[in-house]
């Protein structure tokens, strides 16, 4: 049984924060997020040990990073955020069991903190506890149905194109776990879709668009067994370019007119158009 979802999920234009949008940039219909952290949490944290932690983790210094993990966790030994980050810091360092003995510390103290769940599950997974694993992820995507939490914890709320195209394997890995984990979440057939469309262009791959198409349906069938929704246009414009791109000139019109009827803007149609004939006109290239 599919579930209902909350109202307002991939609304374009709602005003509810983190909503995310699929738009047509250059060529990829990439997925975004209005998700950022707010700038005053940020200032207020500028010269926190825990602050200086993170910025010595992203700059690919987790030895660094946790020796101030550690001596702060000393002074604090319940502290979330201090255990979330450190174990980054032993994933980094290729020391999962340690990363997970902080991650269920951090359970037991916060059992519904969605970014402690979902960088469980992914520990978890990757120690082969399949089950734990799923059960991780599932609820943390029940509690972030649109999965903007998941996009700013993996840093997918800005730049998803860039990363999408420099090596969508390991995403295409990752969205499947979370897809086999909520089989009934929208968001992720839509992200894991946008793989391989990105692969589809790169290698003008008939297999790759229609396993795009695949996964655009499947988001699309969630999205209409949901009535209550508003109903994106997204998926459809999506799935409009795939199908474009397959010959499917008959289907992918009926997508674009399903997509044309939901753009919260109609000065995107033109645009969305002219993509859309593009991929149409491409479509003899295929391999």
């Amino acid at each position: 049984m599919i579930p209902t979802f909350p109202a307002g999920f991939l609304g374009c234009g709602s005003p509810a924060q983190g909503i995310i949008r699929v738009i047509f940039f250059l060529v990829l219909l990439c997925v975004c997020s209005c998700s950022k952290r707010k700038a005053h949490q940020e200032a207020s944290q500028a010269e926190s040990p825990l602050s200086t932690a993170r910025v010595a983790l992203s700059k690919g210094k987790p030895d660094q990073a946790l020796k101030i993990l550690n001596q702060l966790l000393l002074n604090q030994p319940d502290f979330p955020e201090a255990l979330l980050e450190r174990s980054h810091c032993q994933v980094a360092l290729k020391n999962p069991h340690a990363a997970l003995t902080d991650l269920d510390k951090l359970n037991s103290l916060l059992p519904k903190y969605t970014e402690g769940l979902l960088e469980r599950g992914m520990v978890l997974d990757s120690l082969n506890e399949k089950s734990r694993s799923r059960a991780d992820l599932k609820q943390a995507m029940a509690q972030d149905v649109p999965l903007d939490i998941y996009l700013n914890w993996r840093g997918l709320d800005n730049g998803l194109e860039a990363r999408l195209r420099a090596d969508s394997a390991p995403w295409l890995l990752e969205f499947t776990k979370l897809a086999e984990a909520e089989p009934n979440n929208p968001t992720i057939y839509l992200l894991r879709g946008l793989c391989h469309l990105v692969e589809g262009e790169a290698k003008l791959s008939r297999q790759a668009f229609q396993l795009a198409e695949t996964d655009f349906s499947r988001s699309i069938s969630i999205l209409i067994a949901n009535p209550g929704l508003p109903q994106p246009y997204d998926p459809w414009a999506n799935r409009a370019f795939v199908r474009g791109f397959l010959g499917k000139i008959a289907e992918s019109e009926a997508d674009l007119l399903m997509a044309f009827k939901h753009l919260p803007d109609p000065e995107l149609g033109r645009e969305l158009a002219e993509r859309v004939n593009q991929a149409r006109s491409r479509a003899k290239e295929l391999q």
